[in-house]
């Protein structure tokens, strides 16, 4: 006997290496194939209504080679193996030839496509897709946008039919690749009703990429460093040094660079720059940024040491590490989280007459609880007259 079986999105029609009994018929909804490495499924292909999963059956398979996944709400018919087995076998020999090798065809393209999916990277924006996901999307907007000077508007449709047809990239990432842009305010979208539904909410009907040669210069210096060998760590987020180079940009604004490029300014006044951000400025610093072939260059001058560096190739490392922390974190999470906001490096807090852990000894302001340092429970002490907190 045949019965209905309806289910939700997320849910497992059947698992990988689960025993075949029940032969389904998708009704409505949508289900992916797929199997499963790292912890994660990497999908195969989807299936819709109408799809019949027997083709296992008739190849005489007793397990599942993959999993069905629901994507969205599903309604399936379930049919007994030996019901289904019974049916297939009354049909005429040439009906069950033909069903056979479009079975026997059926199981050599999964194969195909699992084999390729399994040896790719799983990740929504894996390394070598990066430079072709942004060199889709300049070329597109560069020949198909509306420009002016370096600002350019394209079409959303457009974007991501060109993207598709002409530089053979998922829609899935352009949308990824172009919330990232938006995220780090190298472009806006578009939003306006649609011209088929005037009432309804607004949508988004276009990219606005507010300087499209940056996005030129990230994709040519990943795919450079990328493909050279030896060169690859230049491309890894590095947080430490990320930090560092920030400071040193928020320490130089308003420094006026030479003619090569060069901005000067006293080696004493960046490091108390950096002291109202909690950071001692050393040596260690400048060694690690030399190793990623970012040089600092100090000098004397009437009595005083400068510190100097080329201002546009600091501040083009800065932004090529800021996209590569979003495509990390699109990684990381299968989504970007356009909430996630990075509000930039923060001055110390400095405590005056405040009260001290008694196990590692960092002071708090009055009234605190528990020491943010190490976690301790703090004996809770009446604050005297005049205590008070200010940024430095």
């Amino acid at each position: 006997m045949s019965g209905m079986k309806v289910l939700k999105k997320g849910e497992f029609l059947f698992k990988e290496g689960e025993k075949i009994q029940t032969v389904f018929m998708v009704q409505s909804g949508q289900v992916n194939l797929c199997v499963q490495k790292n912890k994660k499924n990497i999908e195969i292909m989807s299936v819709g209504v109408g799809y019949v999963f027997a083709d296992n059956v008739i190849l005489g398979l007793g397990t599942y080679p993959y999993s069905g996944l629901v994507t969205q709400e599903a309604k399936v018919v379930e049919l007994p193996v030996e019901s289904f087995r019974q049916q297939f076998d009354s049909l005429h020999q040439v009906l069950k030839s033909s069903i056979k090798a479009m079975s026997e065809k059926m199981k050599w393209a999964v194969n195909e496509i699992k084999t390729a999916r399994l040896e790719k990277s799983p990740a929504p924006c894996p390394e070598d897709a990066i430079p072709k996901v942004f060199g889709a999307i300049y070329h597109t907007a560069l020949h198909k946008g509306l420009k002016d000077n370096n600002k350019v508007k394209i079409d959303w449709i457009t974007l991501r039919q060109y993207s598709q047809r002409i530089f053979g990239e998922s829609f899935k990432r352009i949308e990824f690749i172009s919330q990232i842009l938006v995220k780090l305010k190298y472009a806006d979208f578009a939003m306006e009703k649609s011209p088929d539904d005037p009432d309804g909410s607004e949508e988004i009907q276009g990219l606005i990429i507010h300087h499209l040669p940056s996005i030129e210069a990230f994709f040519e210096f990943y795919q450079y460093y990328y493909y050279k060998g030896g060169k690859a760590d230049l491309l890894k987020f590095d947080e430490p040094n990320y930090n560092t180079l920030r400071l040193l940009l928020l320490a130089y604004e308003g420094v006026t660079a030479d003619k090569y490029g060069v901005v000067t300014k006293e080696f004493n006044s960046v490091v108390d720059f950096f002291k109202d951000y909690g950071v001692t400025l050393g040596q260690g610093h400048f060694t690690a940024l030399e190793a990623k072939c970012l040089f600092c260059k100090r000098k004397n001058a009437d009595g005083k040491v400068q510190l100097q560096f080329d201002l546009n190739e600091f501040k083009s490392q800065a932004e090529t590490w800021k996209i590569i922390r979003e495509i990390d974190r699109l990684n990381e999470k299968g989504y970007v989280d356009l909430n996630d906001v990075d509000q930039g490096p923060k001055k110390r807090i400095v405590v005056v007459d405040g009260v001290a852990c008694d196990q590692c000894h960092f002071v708090m302001i009055h009234g605190s609880k528990f020491c943010s340092e190490c976690g301790h429970k703090l004996v809770l002490t009446a604050a005297p007259a005049g205590a008070e907190k200010k940024a430095a």
